[in-house]
Parts: structure tokens; sequence; C-alpha cells
């Protein structure tokens, strides 16, 4: 063999060698940055100053289709008066759904609608009063498809017969719409003026925002209802509605310190994303259906409401007006739980 090419063998293998030892090492670096910043979660959860609730701060829960759909007796709607008052809940999103795949929701679907709103009118006037409207989009395998005219028609036209009834406003939670999407852009625009010249609220219920650029893709890959949002569609929602409540769970984390620490920095970016012309709700999960994306040992009312009072300590900006706490579901959560709420949230001793 010429000389020429055992030099060139030798410089090949020196290279190589060279590689993969930058390799080695980058990869013990980023595994070491890893531990550390996980460590410093941890540290961070467990350990640092939280902030709660103020007495002007807002809350939400999503309340039951039973409400709209069933008849009740005076008993039951003085102890759910009771209830929400107790847990200083101002606003409730009475699930009046689901629409049907043409957008609309026919009236034997809500009954007891009129009924319940004149019952807490009477027990807790000051109580915001939600219909809360839902459904699969297309995408996700449900049959609502929000890109055609039609389908957006008659969704106004369904919320406003709600409105007629005299609910407070109209919450949206259509699911999964990805970042971007103009067509859930376009239903709250044709949606607000109907909401407006009555006097009423319009909210959307939200995915969470999008950790890195691209992450939302990666999650789609996995899960195919997965929407983390972008910051500048966060914007375009939050600029369209009075109100927005991020559904802040089924995040997959196995542990409460790594979900509580995602959830404080959703807050503490979210509120700046949001600005202080929506009102901002952070969702908190108190339902116990364990599966791939839901761990409800590290998702729970503790976790959740530890990462927003981290969230809000992060910029020293107390909780106010158009800052709250909502709580998924209603119907799952138990008095130990509302213990919790009241403990950590309202920062009641008993």
């Amino acid at each position: 063999m010429p000389k020429g090419g055992i030099r060139m063998g030798k410089f090949s293998r020196l290279f190589q060698g060279r590689v993969v030892r930058i390799f080695l090492i980058l990869g013990a670096g980023l595994v070491v940055a890893s531990m550390l910043l996980l460590a410093g979660a941890w540290l961070l959860y467990r350990y640092a100053p939280v902030s709660a609730a103020g007495p002007d701060t807002p809350n939400a829960v999503w309340a039951a289709h039973k409400w709209v759909g069933e008849n009740h007796s005076e008993e039951v709607y003085d102890e759910y008066a009771e209830l929400l008052a107790r847990h200083r809940v101002t606003d409730v999103y009475f699930h009046a759904g689901p629409l049907t795949g043409e957008g609309l929701i026919p009236p034997e679907k809500y009954p007891n609608a009129r009924a319940l709103i004149a019952a807490m009118r009477q027990r807790t006037p000051m109580i915001r009063l939600h219909a809360w409207v839902g459904q699969v989009e297309r995408r996700g395998g449900g049959p609502l498809d929000i890109s055609d005219t039609g389908t957006r028609t008659n969704i106004v036209q369904a919320v406003g017969d709600l409105i007629e009834l005299g609910f407070d406003g109209i919450h949206y939670n259509i699911e999964p719409i990805y970042s971007g999407d103009p067509d859930l852009l376009a239903l709250l625009d044709a949606t607000a003026p109907v909401t407006r010249a009555r006097g009423k609220l319009l909210s959307m219920a939200t995915d969470e925002l999008s950790p890195v650029p691209g992450a939302e893709y990666v999650a789609r890959l996995l899960v195919r209802q997965a929407g983390l949002w972008r910051a500048p569609y966060f914007r375009e929602v939050a600029a369209r509605t009075d109100q927005v409540a991020v559904m802040m769970y089924d995040t997959a984390m196995p542990f409460d310190w790594l979900y509580g620490t995602i959830v404080a920095w959703e807050t503490w970016r979210l509120r700046d994303i949001v600005g202080p012309d929506t009102t901002l709700f952070m969702g908190v999960p108190t339902y116990e259906d364990e599966h791939f994306g839901f761990h409800p040992a590290a998702e729970n009312m503790t976790s959740g409401l530890r990462g927003i009072g981290l969230g809000l300590s992060f910029g020293d900006r107390p909780a106010g007006p158009n800052f709250g706490a909502a709580v998924y579901a209603g119907w799952t959560t138990d008095e130990a739980e509302w213990t919790v709420w009241r403990r950590d949230w309202l920062g009641e001793r008993e």
C-alpha cells in the first residue's frame, strides 16, 4: 500500500476518534445539564414560596350536563349555591351541548336550562352562568367541521338561542384546535357580535402554550388531539374573547413536581401573553381517569394549585381581577379536594 494511503487511513481513524469523543462529551454535557435542570425544578416545586388568590380573584368551575338536562329540587339548588359561594366561584361553565356534526344543539338537550338560571339567580346573583358548548373536531375523529361556513353559522345560531335563555356567556370547548387555525378565529369573530350586543361574555377553553417552537408537531405524532399553541395564536384568541380557560392537564407528566413546574412556567408566560384585557383562568384537574397522557398522582388539585402559585410568584404580580383558577371538573371534586382548594388557593386555615 502506498505511504499516502497509510497516512490517509491514520488520519481517517484519528478524525473518527475525535468525532466520537466530541459526541461523547456533548452527550455527557446534555445528561448533566438535564439532571441539573430537573434537580432545579424539584427544588423549586418543593421549597419556593408561592402566591395565592386575592380578595378580587375570579374562579371558575366546569359543571356537568345534568344541571341543564334534569330537574332538581330546591334543596339541591341550595346546596350547590352554598358550595359555589363557599369556594368563591365567580364563573360556572354549565355543559349545554354537545354540538351536532352540523353545529346545532337541539333544545331537548337542555330542558332545565331556564329553571337552572332562575334558581341560581335567586341564590347567587353575582355568579356568572355560562353555557359550555363543545364537540370534537373532525381532525380529532369527531363529527364537527368548523372549516365549513354553514357549520359555523349554525353554531352561532345555537349559542344565540342559549343566550336568549338568560346565560351570562358562551364558553367554547372545541378540540382539537391546532395553533394558527383560522377557522376558530372566524367562529369567534362571528360569535362576538352576538354576545357583546347583549352584554354577555365570550370565553374559550384553550390548549397549553407550546414550550418550544415545533413541540406541537412532535406531540401530535403521539396524540392525535394534541394542540399546543404558540404565543401569537394565544394572543389572537385572547383578543377575540373575554376569558380564556387553559386546560392545564393531560400533560403526561409522571411526577407532581414536574407537572407543577410546567404549570408554573405556563402561568408566568401566559399572564403576559394573554394581557390585562382578557381574564385568564388556569385549569386544575380533579378527575382520576388514568391513561397514557394523564397520571392523577402527578396532576391533581395540590400540584396544580402549587404550580399556579409558583407562577404568580415569579413575576411578583399577585392574582387580581383578571386572573384565577378553574376546576375541572365540578362533578369529580370531592370534599378532600375542596379542602385543598380552600387551604392552598383561598388561604383559609380550618
